[in-house]
């Protein structure tokens, strides 16, 4: 589809005025030289609908012989019959397509009409007044008022923020998969908070922020700010520019030149969090936004079905062939016979020569032999995928109180029934994302739940007698980036809503503290207010404040976080700190815990699938606490960029040490309903699940655990070594060498090797195994049958599964000869790696690392991918999809968008994250657990009710055709057709078309059957009812039938004849 892609692109390209690579932009000079802001995840307009779908529909070898037998009709002297018989079924097949396909891209269009009619606040930097205008009106150049919890609307510099040090509080969530927030910095601030200052008067708060504003705008114009950005590229974690101001309002007339990266630009799809309000210049709009780079053109996916079915149709053709070279010869030795008898013909004078009708005979046989390859079969396929999708979007089980499932593509309908693998993002698609705390664990083994009745007074109580507790609690309230949400109200017409109200009062980088937070409030221990030096807590009846002094930031490479503060009315500062076991519990005074009893409750914790942190504190005198700050502050200013995350790194772990335990907390992100249910079902129906997410392995891992991705035999095999970041190339790859090698060596991918030869043998691929299966082992398909609507349904029992590291899963391979652990057959690996590894592997070199590497992850039962960008997620499935296996993929984000395109089938969820992933996407749902209903129902029954048309079309037209070429024996193998032309074009057109519309009502098992036994939709995945064993099957009771019924009609014609010659005689 390569072409394809190219010659949208041609229809959709604009012509531009100046270089890709750099542009120049100007703030407030909206610019029309670049694309406009309008999201384009269609495939055709109004222009170009009809050429392109016809591009698309004869792309296809299939189509281009129908038009060449169409064709063929047309010659008078090789026509047998009226072309219409061929013409007209062409027409309406085409028109059919043509019909489904416009339907599907007016759902497209529709989604992308909701995304480009969105407000957004402007600024007109002329008048300095806020304006509103659609998302699609937005150019290069524009200046953008970015509001709280507002979807940003494309890649742009941010300029200024209301935050006094520059910051502006993101999400992108929807744009890699990271629940955690990030900052970023106006690139303006430091120069504007050098401008000279005047006081005002007292005014509301409405009126001082859009004051502000208009301010900061003004500044903006006067600073006569242009900006260097470069141009539309596919990566999300570079970016490149420069900005020269010439600084206004009493500066010294210099101009400055201010560099730009990655921190200092918000990229479209991102959600603006704690921050009142940020100026930003539009730089990268439309289809040239780093996102909508990273997105493929909406390819034309064509379903397994229709790509068999051209398997057949060589098959066919290939007896096409030999039949008519069979023909051709017999006919000239009959003509060269018979000559002196066919008097009335006019060949008694000479003999006809074999060169007058070498060229004529062949055509005239071919055109006979036509209909063994159905037209009509196109016909009937689509209306019975439309049927069919029009049952999923009518099904009640698949459908919330708002919204019922959606059928972008019903031409992959089939391929919902033959799915091996499934790609599935993790917020948002397995999880609520919506964190909670669970329980909180004392040093003492007393555990709190938030939410249980009387549960704070309890608590509250505790808190008397159990020092630890306290200082847990603090932990929770205290050692965090939590700040309360930010909303802004302007006086500007808002002729729609973007932007949601937010479903909690505070807002943190971590969605992990917020959940702390809220958690401490239902146990009695309220955060009242909180700013980036001061907090206020409230412990029962009586609040305490205190001062923040710093936040040791969490790190993946530290797994843990820290504040430094100094609680009002004690000299004393004050260290809490939470993470990780691994990292928080070698830095705490050994004596302040019992390491059996926690390691007993950690795993107790995590084998339900909590995230669980480690809480310590430690008390430092005032001269280490002032000693110590003057040194960050210190490295802060001095240290090189590129080394200043080391240096605080080390000045960070010279601090944390000591600590003196005082508890565990344990958080739940909480999965969708029906997931574990729906992905247990998937599994017992062959299907692998895969995570792709862009979130971090431990996060990950925690999901999979509570998700029932991870089994309780599967053994987990990381190939990402802990602290990546900080190790060298040679090291990662030497320890992705020794991962693979280990996971070429265990029984189960040896198995699971073995299971995949077998499968890929002609006897199994061709289904004359199952065949001769089912033909001396009828029995037991029936007992299952019979038995299966009496089954007792899956329930959502949650069976808690061990989690085996890296460490643990890594043996010597004495210890595996030794046989010290039983491995049992069914038992299966579980491959853990993140974006880095792939990385490694692709830039390695080596041939062979990625050939393994390929071959461990397609036999492993369960794949988790951390930290993946939305290109890394489309490359997994890809591989997946080069080895010969069908794909689906589900997500809810606009990160999840390639991956949704690469795969064979493309499932959005309807979520928080906007309508990119549901745009781009074939089938659209509303929540993950309506997913085993999809494919082991309606997939299933498409596949079923398909694959009979199909060869049901053959058995009819292939008896047809050889009726033609029996009565052509008798007819001197002349070329001549049996049946007249009124009769082809009603053969397919309406005598047949009855019965093959009760094969696509047919349901030939029921919805209980078929999801309380989800094994059966292996018979789907293996082709079982549509192979080369049922295919032959069909075309041989083809050739019998034709013969039954020509030689029954001529017997019965014979008989008939010879009566009424006697009667004459007599």
């Amino acid at each position: 589809m390569g072409f394809v892609g190219a010659l949208r692109r041609l229809w959709r390209s604009k012509r531009r005025g100046v270089d890709d690579e750099t542009r120049t932009v100007l703030p407030g000079s909206p610019s029309k030289a670049y694309c406009d802001n309008t999201v384009r995840s269609f495939k055709y307009t109004l222009l170009t609908f009809l050429p392109l779908n016809l591009f698309e529909q004869f792309h296809r070898p299939i189509n281009l012989y129908f038009l060449f037998i169409t064709a063929l009709q047309f010659i008078p002297s090789v026509a047998p019959v009226s072309p219409l018989t061929s013409l007209l079924p062409l027409i309406i097949a085409f028109l059919i397509t043509a019909v489904k396909e416009a339907i599907d891209d007016w759902y497209r269009h529709k989604l992308d009409d909701e995304c480009n009619s969105r407000w957004y606040s402007t600024i007109n930097m002329e008048t300095l007044e806020i304006e509103r205008v659609r998302c699609r009106d937005i150019r290069v150049g524009t200046v953008l008022l970015l509001l709280p919890m507002e979807v940003i609307p494309c890649d742009a510099f941010l300029l200024l923020s209301s935050d006094e040090n520059g910051g502006v509080v993101i999400s992108t969530e929807a744009l890699n998969g990271e629940t955690a927030c990030k900052t970023r910095y106006a690139i303006l601030t430091d120069l504007y908070a050098k401008r000279p200052t005047t006081s005002a008067a007292t005014v509301d708060s409405i009126q001082e922020d859009e004051l502000n504003i208009r301010a900061a705008a003004g500044w903006i114009r006067d600073a006569a700010c242009v900006i260097e950005s470069e141009g539309p590229k596919p990566f999300l974690t570079s970016f490149t520019g420069s900005a020269k101001v010439q600084a206004p309002h009493g500066g010294e007339g210099e101009e400055i030149r201010i560099g730009v990266s990655t921190e200092n630009v918000v990229f479209s799809s991102s959600v603006l969090r704690n921050t009142r309000f940020a100026l930003g210049v539009a730089v990268l709009t439309g289809n040239e936004t780093r996102v909508a780079m990273t997105r493929m053109v909406p390819p034309t996916k064509w379903s397994m079905i229709d790509q068999r079915f051209n398997q057949m149709v060589i098959v066919v053709f290939v007896i096409q062939f030999i039949l008519v070279t069979v023909y051709i010869t017999l006919s000239d030795t009959a003509l060269g016979q018979d000559q002196r008898t066919l008097w009335y013909l006019g060949m008694y004078e000479e003999k006809i020569a074999l060169e007058e009708y070498i060229l004529l005979l062949p055509l005239r046989f071919f055109a006979l032999v036509s209909p063994m390859i159905p037209l009509s079969f196109k016909v009937l396929v689509d209306a019975s995928k439309a049927f069919n999708g029009a049952l999923i979007k009518w099904d009640a089980e698949m459908s919330d109180e708002q919204h019922h499932t959606e059928v972008h593509n019903s031409s992959l309908m089939e391929d919902l029934g033959q799915v091996e693998y499934v790609m599935s993002d993790k917020t948002g698609t397995l999880t609520r994302n919506a964190l909670t705390l669970k329980s909180v664990v004392t040093r003492s083994g007393k555990v709190f739940t938030p939410g249980v009745p009387h549960e704070a007074t309890t608590l509250r109580r505790a808190l008397l007698q159990d020092e630890s507790l306290l200082y847990l609690m603090r932990v929770l309230v205290y050692c965090n980036t939590v700040e309360s949400t930010r909303q802004i109200t302007l006086n500007v017409a808002q002729p729609s809503v973007s932007n949601p109200s937010p479903s909690s009062p505070w807002v943190s980088l971590s969605p992990d503290e917020v959940a702390l937070v809220e958690g401490a409030t239902l146990l009695g221990v309220k955060l009242l207010e909180r700013t980036r030096k001061r907090a206020f807590v409230m412990f029962g009846n009586n609040v305490e404040s205190a001062t923040v002094l710093k936040v040791l930031a969490f790190t993946p490479e530290r797994r843990r976080s820290s504040v430094l503060l100094q609680i009002d009315g004690d000299s004393r500062y004050l260290l809490l700190t939470k993470g990780s076991d691994e990292s928080v519990l070698p830095r705490c005074i050994t004596a302040s815990y019992d390491s059996k009893t926690t390691s007993h409750t950690l795993t107790a914790l995590s084998s339900e699938g909590l995230r669980t942190l480690v809480c310590a504190y430690r008390y430092l005198t005032s001269e280490e606490a002032e000693l110590w700050l003057a040194g960050i502050r210190k490295r802060e200013v001095t240290t090189m960029a590129a080394a200043r995350a080391n240096s605080l790194a080390q000045a960070y772990d010279a601090v944390e040490k000591e600590l003196i335990y005082c508890g565990i907390t344990a958080v739940e992100d909480q999965l969708q309903d029906g997931v574990f249910l729906t992905i247990t079902q998937l599994r017992a129906a062959g299907v692998r699940v895969w995570m792709l997410t862009g979130d971090n392995g431990q996060t990950a891992k925690q999901t999979a655990i509570a998700s029932g991705l991870v089994g309780a035999d599967d053994r987990v095999i990381a190939l990402t070594p802990e602290g990546v970041e900080s190790i060298s190339f040679q090291q990662h790859l030497d320890y992705v060498e020794k991962r693979v090698s280990y996971a070429l060596c265990k029984r189960q991918f040896q198995e699971a090797e073995k299971q995949h030869q077998i499968r890929s043998s002609w006897y199994v691929r061709s289904g004359l195994r199952d065949f001769v299966g089912e033909f001396f082992h009828h029995e037991s398909v029936l007992s299952l049958l019979l038995h299966s609507s009496h089954a007792t349904p899956l329930r959502d029992n949650r069976a808690y599964l061990p989690y085996e590291n890296a460490a643990e899963s890594e043996r010597d391979d004495e210890d595996e000869a030794r046989g010290s652990t039983a491995v049992a057959a069914s038992e299966g690996y579980v491959i853990l790696f993140s974006g880095k590894t792939i990385e490694l592997i692709e830039d390695s070199g080596n041939a062979d690392l990625r050939v393994n590497f390929k071959r461990v992850l397609l036999h492993a039962s369960t794949v988790i991918c951390s930290r993946m960008a939305p290109e890394q997620k489309s490359f997994v499935v890809q591989t997946v999809n080069q080895a010969g296996h069908v794909t689906l993929a589900i997500g809810d984000g606009g990160n999840d968008v390639p991956m949704i395109q690469s795969a064979h089938v493309g499932v959005g969820i309807r979520g928080r994250e906007g309508t990119q992933a549901t745009a781009a996407s074939d089938f659209v749902v509303s929540e993950f657990c309506f997913l085993s209903r999809l494919l082991l129902f309606h997939g299933h029954t498409a596949y079923q009710r398909s694959a009979i048309i199909v060869q049901q079309s053959f058995w009819k037209t292939v008896a047809l055709a050889w009726m033609q070429l029996l009565f052509n024996i008798y007819a001197k193998f002349s070329g001549v057709s049996f049946w007249d032309s009124f009769s082809l074009m009603m053969y397919n057109s309406f005598f047949t078309v009855p019965v093959t519309f009760l094969c696509a009502l047919n349901l030939p098992l029921s919805a209980t059957i078929l999801l309380n036994n989800p094994q059966l939709y292996v018979l789907c995945q293996r082709g079982r009812y549509m192979n080369l064993t049922t295919f032959y099957g069909y075309v041989l009771r083809g050739f019998l039938h034709g013969t039954i019924i020509f030689f029954f009609h001529y017997v019965l014609s014979m008989t008939v004849s010879v009566r009424y010659c006697v009667w004459v005689t007599q």
